[in-house]
């Protein structure tokens, strides 16, 4: 049975080429480079999953959808100041604000 073939290291410019995982040089990279961690590590618990679908149920529609006169229900909830640099507002209503998908993604990639 024939193996698959080898990929490059995950490890920016690395030249190296792996089976799976980083290279030699490189296998401590998935720690500190490029890993988020959990969700539930990054301050999403299941209070926040409770506290976000009440959030959506009382805020219903996509805010940035509504400037365009554009009707989308909201699927994320958006800190406007990142829970990493402001964690004491990760339940506060004046940090908040509900998004489609589309625009959630959209804003994140921005860094917002």
């Amino acid at each position: 049975m024939p193996s698959k073939p080898l990929r490059p290291c995950p490890y920016p410019l690395c030249p190296g080429l792996v089976a799976s995982g980083y290279c030699d040089a490189h296998k401590g990279a998935a720690s500190t480079f490029g890993f988020r961690g959990t969700a539930n590590s990054r301050g999403y618990t299941y209070e926040w999953q409770r506290f976000r679908l009440a959030y959506l149920r009382l805020h219903p529609l996509c805010v940035d959808c509504e400037k365009r006169g554009i009707v989308t229900l909201a699927t994320d909830v958006h800190h406007i100041n990142k829970l990493r640099f402001a964690p004491g507002l990760k339940y506060d209503a004046g940090n908040l604000m509900a998004l489609c998908s589309d625009h959630h993604d959209e804003r994140t990639r921005r860094g917002e």
